[in-house]
């Protein structure tokens, strides 16, 4: 059961990364996480009243305020690269998140990494320059540092998964400290504060035709919502790198059908052959 939950969080991720790119095209990125928080909000809020909640707000609080701040931050900058790029050249990026962990783990926690984890490492990295590379040449294989170096949207992703690779750790740690409704409302209540600030500076995220786009905007914010609570169910039954790997395997998977499906991006053989090694990569570092 645990692993089923993973599982299925893990295709509705796939589909929220979907959406979300979808519902870019007609709405700013800014406006989208808003609109997706304040649902968030209204959601959390209402369960509160049909199940006990708990916290313990001193031990809450630092990790609690660190996951709204990077939160925030690694969401508008994930939204702008898949904006900009395909779907199939940004999520799988997202499968250096367990290889950040990993490293953070040995550097800063002197945990050390078994063979099988160095292997996988290289094979993240490895799977990640294929992704990258015109053909699967050793040539165009080396080109692909350059390519991506150059690469806003994979410079972005990158750093979204440097990101990523500290979230779900955090939400653990709050979660140890509270329920799941209280930990979402906080979470959304923060997210919206921060967002409101952003919109009072930038005029031009003011303006969003809710009306004519309500049935997209809809399906993206129930979509990622229960993306989010089956992550959080998910979290507290299994073990942070299973889920992590769970998630990363199928997501970067989906993105390559979904791409050429709904954005008749090219399927590639370098695009596919990335992405298997960049999923065998990230079960051996887990």
């Amino acid at each position: 059961m645990p692993i089923l939950i993973c599982i299925i969080s893990a295709f509705f991720w796939a589909a929220f990364d979907l959406t979300r790119k979808l519902t870019l095209e007609k709405i700013s990125s800014v406006n989208l996480l808003l609109i997706f928080t304040l649902a968030q909000f209204v959601i959390f809020f209402t369960w509160l009243f049909y199940e006990d909640f708990s916290i313990n707000l001193v031990s809450y609080l630092l990790p609690g305020i660190v996951l709204i701040v990077i939160g925030l931050l690694s969401a508008l900058l994930f939204l702008k690269a898949i904006k900009q790029s395909d779907l199939s050249l940004t999520i799988p990026l997202l499968s250096l998140s367990p290889m950040f962990s990993s490293l953070f783990s040995f550097f800063f926690l002197n945990e050390k990494l078994s063979n099988i984890q160095y292997l996988g490492v290289f094979l993240v990295i490895f799977g990640t320059l294929i992704l990258y590379s015109k053909k699967i040449t050793f040539n165009e294989i080396i080109k692909s540092f350059k390519i991506i170096l150059t690469n806003n949207s994979a410079k972005l992703m990158i750093i979204v998964s440097i990101i990523w690779s500290l979230t779900p750790v955090l939400d653990k740690l709050c979660l140890k400290n509270s329920s799941i409704n209280i930990h979402g409302l906080i979470q959304s209540l923060g997210m919206i504060l921060l967002l409101i600030l952003l919109l009072r500076k930038n005029s031009d995220y003011k303006t969003v035709n809710i009306k004519k786009n309500w049935q997209l905007i809809l399906l993206t914010v129930s979509i990622g919502t229960t993306a989010t609570i089956l992550q959080f169910y998910a979290i507290l039954s299994n073990y942070v790198p299973i889920m992590e790997s769970i998630k990363r395997s199928i997501g970067q998977l989906s993105s390559v059908f979904l791409g050429k499906l709904f954005f008749d991006e090219k399927i590639t053989k370098p695009k596919v052959l990335g992405v298997i090694i960049l999923s065998i990569g990230v079960y051996f570092i887990v």
